[in-house]
């Protein structure tokens, strides 16, 4: 892999793990209610990534 295919793999995981840090800030930090709905969607995600790749 070279070096501009490895900088747009990591601003794209980077953003992707900020999106569900952002989403977990809003429903957990304001909120204070706990919900692991998002990180279920987020591993179903991962696993249907791996089953393809």
């Amino acid at each position: 892999m070279d070096l501009l295919g490895y900088g747009a793999f990591f601003l794209t995981t980077a953003l992707i793990f900020s999106l569900v840090t952002l989403g977990l800030n809003l429903q957990w930090g304001l909120t204070g209610l706990f919900n692991v709905g998002l990180a279920g969607f987020v591993a179903i995600g991962a696993y249907t990534s791996a089953l393809l790749t």
